[in-house]
């Protein structure tokens, strides 16, 4: 069995080893450089060169890549235009454009003055003979000097006290409010002014005196 002998193949392999390492340190002995520093320099001289390669595959990218197949085919969306008409204005926005918040001739709208007239119940006549003399008032109690025919010396009235079938309801500053059952009147402390009457027209007759009220005393509560 023949062998297969190793030796002159060694021998070839390891003349190669010493040729590139005699060519690898010429260099470094004329540049007067140690193996290690040779090796070191070797190594950063790999290093730029992967780092330089890199960059270049980085920024131009594979050549065998189409450039129109790296953008997407992709676009906006357009919004179609619709002519839309003007928004009207509400109700309330034409009621205010009609009636002038600051104006002098500014006047609740008709629906509301009814509206408070229904409220606040027919109004009658006072009764006759009925007048205000006097009005205190105070936090927490208020009384009315009333004159009529039951009492025409005057007495001190408060809300809830009946004169002449009248119950007093309110008693303000300048005015109290009667009600008689559905009827509701109200008398006024200063009687409202009258027009000027004509220069040959008679004077109007005199009413009579009110009496003057007596000093009332406010109980504390």
């Amino acid at each position: 069995m023949n062998r297969f002998d190793f030796k002159p193949q060694f021998a070839k392999v390891s003349g190669r080893v010493g040729d590139m390492a005699r060519d690898f340190a010429a260099p470094l002995q004329a540049a007067h450089l140690s193996p290690l520093s040779g090796m070191i320099l070797a190594f950063l001289g790999a290093t730029a060169i992967g780092s330089a390669a890199f960059a270049a595959y980085a920024l131009l990218g594979p050549a065998s890549v189409d450039d129109s197949a790296a953008v997407p085919d992709w676009t906006p969306p357009t919004l179609a235009v619709v002519d839309l008409d003007p928004p009207k204005p509400p109700s309330a926005d034409v009621e205010t454009l009609s009636r002038p918040i600051f104006t002098k001739g500014r006047r609740p709208s008709q629906k509301a003055a009814k509206t408070a007239i229904s409220d606040a119940g027919p109004l009658t006549t006072a009764p006759t003979g009925l007048a205000v003399a006097a009005i205190v008032k105070n936090r927490k109690a208020s009384q009315a000097f009333v004159v009529s025919l039951e009492t025409p010396e005057g007495a001190w009235k408060k809300i809830g006290d009946t004169i002449d079938a009248w119950t007093i309801s309110a008693i303000e500053v300048a005015e109290i409010t009667l009600k008689n059952g559905g009827q509701t009147t109200k008398v006024k402390l200063y009687p409202d002014p009258q027009a000027q009457p004509a220069p040959d027209a008679f004077p109007p007759q005199q009413p009579p005196p009110i009496p003057v009220p007596p000093p009332v005393v406010l109980k504390p509560d």
